[in-house]
């Protein structure tokens, strides 16, 4: 899957710089159609042939502008479809990597867990087993210390019955608790 993914990730990134490059050309010329000026000076008086001058003028300039809209919008028609293209070719494969990346971190997350239950039940495991070593110590040291007082004593009291244990259900995990392993005597 990591190669697929690799893969996909080089065509993503591909897809994406050219997608972006063909924006920036876009951008350039959606800028040059806007900012687009006409200087015409008025004239100076309001002689026929100065008005003719200035409608000429005018006329020239006006037609100048039209035909470079006309270029601009050519040029603009065949990059917006590339554009229009590159984004279709990008949304399922963007998709496809965002889902296979969501898989691989749930599949990490998942062994990831499995080590932390693992980690958790060796540790709840030994605490049983260091429980059990302390009851025995106690079974055999409690009598000495009822006979040296000459009485009945508890030096210690088992009052807990569980531990914590990381239980494997078919849906996940439980934290519970789970029995303290032994004879059941304190």
């Amino acid at each position: 899957m990591s190669d697929n993914m690799g893969q996909l990730k080089t065509e993503v990134s591909a897809l994406e710089a050219e997608i972006e490059a063909l924006q920036v050309e876009i951008d350039k010329l959606r800028e040059r159609r806007s900012s687009f000026r006409v200087a015409v000076s008025f004239p100076k008086n309001n002689s026929p042939e100065a008005i003719a001058g200035f409608q000429r003028q005018k006329a020239k300039e006006a037609a100048r502008w039209s035909e470079e809209l006309q270029e601009i919008n050519r040029d603009l028609k065949p990059l917006e479809a590339q554009l229009a293209q590159k984004q279709e070719e990008l949304a399922p494969l963007a998709s496809q990597l965002q889902w296979q990346e969501l898989e691989e971190r749930i599949h990490e997350g998942g062994q990831r867990l499995q080590e932390q239950v693992t980690k958790i039940n060796q540790l709840a495991d030994g605490l049983n087993a260091e429980i059990s070593t302390l009851k025995e110590i106690y079974r055999e040291v409690n009598p000495a210390y009822c006979q040296w007082l000459q009485k009945s004593v508890k030096v210690v009291e088992f009052k807990s019955k569980t531990i914590p244990y990381v239980f494997v259900k078919k849906d996940g995990f439980i934290l519970s608790n789970k029995k303290i392993e032994g004879d059941g005597q304190e």
